[in-house]
């Protein structure tokens, strides 16, 4: 129920920045276990969740952004309107 489009990757230097579109289909389950180095922006395109970051949960649809540290553990919680799609950028030091 997770579908993940790379939409581009750096090549060279320092910062990898992966762009992601993601959908979250009918059969999609809640998971916050995802952790890793960098930031992350999510930028809604349609649907609702709740998004849990560390000790916090964010109502977000379409319109809604959220910008973090991803090295806590966070992703989906509640899946509120589906299928829900949204922009994830993961921006992190390649050397990290």
């Amino acid at each position: 129920g997770h579908v993940y489009q790379l939409l581009g990757a750096t090549l060279r230097g320092d910062m990898v920045v992966e762009p992601y579109l993601i959908t979250l289909n009918a059969d999609a389950v809640p998971y916050t276990g995802f952790q890793h180095e960098g930031l992350e922006f999510i930028y809604m395109l349609t649907g609702a969740l709740s998004y849990r970051h560390g000790n916090h949960s964010y109502e977000l649809s379409a319109g809604d952004s959220l910008l973090f540290d991803s090295g806590a553990l966070h992703g989906p919680e509640a899946l509120e309107s589906l299928p829900a799609t949204f922009l994830s950028i993961i921006v992190y030091n390649r050397s990290a």
